[in-house]
């Protein structure tokens, strides 16, 4: 039990990049309609609206489950970002305060 909280903190500190953000977005996107269209199709086969919304509540949860949680394959082109300068800030701070 101790081995796998390490494993799940860390994928709890992950955040998601923005290529990553791109293509969560266009998976539920995709998975959404193409659930939709089947389901649109097997209820009209089937006279039965309610296996449309079945079809659709599915692509919901399935995506729901792949798309919100911060999985790893989500962050594979992290950012990297300009270090932060303290120093500069100090600096700033001190002319401010001279004027």
């Amino acid at each position: 039990p101790h081995a796998a909280a390490p494993e799940l903190s860390a994928l709890l500190a992950r955040s998601m990049d923005f290529k990553g953000q791109f293509w969560c977005e266009r998976f539920f996107q995709v998975l959404v309609v193409l659930f939709g269209l089947a389901g649109f199709a097997v209820g009209y086969m089937k006279q039965d609206f309610r296996v449309t919304f079945q079809f659709l509540s599915a692509g919901g949860g399935i995506s729901a489950v792949i798309c919100l949680p911060d999985w790893p394959w989500w962050n594979r082109n992290p950012v990297s970002w300009i270090p932060y300068d303290s120093e500069e800030e100090e600096e700033e701070e001190e002319e401010e305060e001279e004027e």
